[in-house]
This record gives structure tokens, C-alpha cells and sequence, in this order.
């Protein structure tokens, strides 16, 4: 479980400060798809940014099994936390294979044949088993976000962040990420996404936060609530 005490981050441009988060505190489960639900400006990415230990200014506490996340090692904070940016964040100049393998070998240590074999393993749970060769620029978006998720879950770890992940999706890839996430939460693994896409929403939360201005506005649990109150969800997202 992801533990999130307290937590404010606040960015200076030139004589202002703005408050990104304040104050949030709440837990993010394993074997649950948890959102971050707003509007632009809301704060979710920023949440995203903190866990993934990208934006490293906060202030506040965040642990992961009781271990706190700035005090871990790269390879530590890898093996827990896995993040995929709305941009994707792929090499240009490495092919799929290559953009796979390049953090099994610099973060954990793996020979370039070790590596390599481990992406031909696990590269057709993904659908991407012919594009091994293909470069960025080559893929569509959907190919393209397909590879990151497959670069985060080669280092194995129990959460995979996914910062707007249906933004640049047409409805078939937005489906078969819908697949996608819902064989990692039966796997176990937590999966957070920051989104501001309600339909995409309805079909995959468990767990809503609902941010304004840096701080959650609404929370809702889907396994702990009865029908009539999911419908209540339902209409609620409609609205957002």
C-alpha cells in the first residue's frame, strides 16, 4: 500500500508561489485500479510526479510498505514504483527492444543478452511482439504507450502510475488498455492513473479521488459501496 501523509508541493515563478497539492493525505491499495480524477490544473499529475519521486521539492511523507520512498535507492524505488508520463518518455534513437531493455540493464544490473531475452518473454502479454525492431517515430500512439508500460513492468514493481493515459488513444487502444489494466490488478499489482477522461473512468476505477485546486474534493470506493450508490458515481462523473 501507497501512504500519502500530508502532502503540499508548491512551484515559485518569478515573485508568486503557487500551490500545486495541499495537504492531500490518503492510501492507494494493491489489487485495485485507483484514478485521480480533474480538471486540468487540479493537481493530479503533480501527485503522480511526487510518487514517482520526479518532483522531489515536496513537502509531507509518501511510503510504500511502510518504507519511505525518498530514503530508497533507484533500484529500490524502481522495483516498487513504475511510471508511464503522458508523453511516453521513449528513446528516439533505440528500437522497441532496446528502449525494453535499457533500464533492466542500468537499474538492475542485467547483461545485454539477459535483458533482451527477458523483453522477447514478456513482450507478447502487450501485443507488441512484431514491432521489436520498429523506432518511436514508427509506432502509433497506442504502440508507443504499450512499449512504456512494458519498460515499467520489466523492473517488476507493485504500483505502475499512468499519467493520462487515454489522451492520445482512439476508442479501440483506449479499449485494450481498459484489457490491459484490468490483467495487472488481477495480478495484483496497484495500478494510479491521473485522467480527466469520465468514460474511461466509469469502466476502470475502483478507487476515485477527486481533486480542485491541489486538494481532494470527493473520494469513493466501488467495491465498499452498493449499487445505488455506484449509480450516484456514475452521474457524478458525468457531471465532473
Amino acid at each position: 500500500m501507497i501512504q500519502v501523509n500530508n502532502l503540499s508541493l508548491f512551484k515559485k515563478k518569478k515573485s508568486q508561489t503557487f500551490t500545486l497539492l495541499n495537504e492531500l493525505s490518503l492510501e492507494i491499495p494493491t489489487h485495485k485500479v485507483t484514478l485521480f480524477l480533474g480538471k486540468s490544473g487540479s493537481g493530479k499529475t503533480s501527485i503522480l510526479r511526487c510518487i514517482a519521486q520526479i518532483e522531489r521539492g515536496y513537502q509531507g511523507e509518501i511510503q510504500c510498505d511502510r518504507k519511505r520512498l525518498d530514503k530508497l535507492s533507484q533500484k529500490q524505488r524502481c522495483q516498487l514504483i513504475g511510471f508511464v508520463p503522458q508523453a511516453y518518455a521513449l528513446f528516439p534513437f533505440m528500437n522497441v527492444l532496446d528502449n525494453c531493455a535499457h533500464p533492466l540493464q542500468t537499474v538492475l544490473g542485467y547483461s545485454k543478452s539477459e535483458a533482451e531475452r527477458k523483453v522477447r518473454e514478456m513482450i507478447p502479454t502487450l501485443e507488441m511482439q512484431n514491432f521489436l525492431h520498429s523506432y518511436p517515430h514508427e509506432l502509433s500512439g497506442g504502440q508507443q504507450q504499450r512499449t512504456a508500460i512494458l519498460r515499467a513492468l520489466l523492473l517488476n514493481p507493485e504500483f505502475l502510475l499512468l499519467d493520462e493515459p487515454t489522451s492520445a488513444l482512439d476508442p479501440e487502444n483506449t479499449n485494450l488498455l481498459v484489457l490491459i489494466i484490468s490483467r495487472l490488478r488481477e495480478e495484483g499489482k496497484g495500478v494510479v492513473i491521473s485522467s480527466q477522461d469520465m468514460v474511461f473512468a466509469q469502466k476502470i476505477c475502483d478507487r476515485v479521488y477527486f481533486l480542485e485546486q491541489g486538494s481532494v474534493v470527493e473520494h469513493f470506493d466501488a467495491t465498499q459501496h452498493t449499487l445505488s450508490e455506484q449509480s450516484k458515481l456514475g452521474r457524478f462523473l458525468k457531471l465532473v
